[in-house]
């Protein structure tokens, strides 16, 4: 029985095909500058003709560049990582670089998976969101010696390549806001508690601007769900019950934080004179929101990834820069689900 496969289309068939030497074929593939007009012409049709796709692997064992950079995040369904995460493929990929993209859905240990997985492919940097991983994730990076770029979160000193924000900060200045505008019980929403690590600093940040005002912390933790909305939405209600007088909530990311003003809507909750909601994001939706659109924290998200890649890049060409630490800042964009500062 035939095969259905064709034998793959190599370099020497190419060569053969137009005419000249391997080597010739071989330096066009890499810098197609240094071949003669006349030769180029001739493997560029070849090349057409016989359909060959470059062995970039193989090129990369031979020639002893690296062709591919990575980046591993704990979501790309939340809309922050996602749309970072395309920016810095667009940054390297204009510089021949391959984008390899994981996401670990918060698990240090499927993380740890995934750095071994992308290290065998040696990539030319690498780019990882916060300082929190496995001792055997650290010990991998550190003996690797490729280059490493902290991303998201401004914390720690075990890699000089940071590019972030402070969440214990935002936490902090998050529930000051919102007791600066009049509120006078907060609690905390957020989803995942154990194992959201950002989110956790932010709480840490809450947990101080709370006792600063002689008050208890509330912490709701949102079940785990494919939809926040229906997931957040009952808590409400049953919150407010529990904890009379509540009248602020920081909610640790947009989607918790919109769901909190459908459900105030719905059961004609006034936002913000009896109830005060802000988000973490600024995810796109939240200005247009209504009746009231969600105050939030804008993190620069734009400005992490283009520094993040910049900085991949840089760290790969110059063997002796070890990074920067770059703090972005945040800020608090005040919108209709906050009371203004009295």
């Amino acid at each position: 029985m035939r095969s259905r496969f064709k034998p793959a289309v190599k370099l020497d068939d190419v060569a053969a095909h137009s005419g000249v030497s391997p080597s010739t074929v071989s330096l066009y593939m890499r810098h197609p500058d240094k071949v003669s007009a006349k030769s180029a012409e001739k493997i560029s049709r070849a090349i057409e003709e016989l359909g060959y796709v470059r062995n970039k692997i193989a090129s990369q064992f031979t020639g002893g560049a690296r062709l591919s950079m990575a980046v591993i995040v704990p979501s790309v369904a939340n809309i922050i990582f996602g749309e970072a995460v395309q920016l810095i493929e667009k940054i390297v990929s204009e510089e021949g670089f391959q984008l390899l993209i994981a996401s670990h859905n918060h698990s240090l240990e499927k993380e740890e998976a995934q750095v071994r997985s992308f290290l065998e492919w040696s990539p030319a940097a690498i780019a990882l969101a916060g300082p929190e991983h496995t001792d055997a994730t650290i010990k991998m990076l550190q003996q690797s010696g490729v280059p490493v770029v902290q991303m998201w979160q401004v914390e720690g000193q075990r890699f000089p390549a940071q590019v972030g924000v402070d969440h214990f900060s935002i936490g902090y200045h998050a529930t000051r806001y919102l007791y600066e505008t009049g509120c006078q019980k907060v609690a905390f929403f957020t989803t995942r508690f154990e194992e959201d690590v950002r989110a956790g600093k932010r709480y840490t940040g809450y947990l101080k601007a709370v006792a600063e005002q002689d008050q208890l912390p509330i912490v709701v933790n949102v079940p785990q769900s494919d939809n926040i909305y229906t997931a957040t939405r009952p808590l409400l209600l049953k919150t407010m019950i529990k904890e009379r007088g509540l009248d602020g909530i920081v909610a640790s990311n947009d989607g918790i934080g919109a769901a909190l003003l459908i459900e105030a809507a719905d059961k004609g909750i006034a936002v913000p004179d009896k109830l005060s909601v802000l988000g973490f994001g600024d995810f796109p939706i939240s200005a247009h929101l209504a009746p009231a659109s969600l105050s939030t924290i804008n993190i620069n998200a734009p400005c992490i990834a283009e520094t993040t890649g910049k900085m991949m890049l840089r760290m790969n060409r110059d063997i002796d820069y070890q990074g920067d630490i770059v703090d972005v800042g945040y800020e608090i964009i005040p919108r209709g689900s906050t009371r203004l500062v009295i």
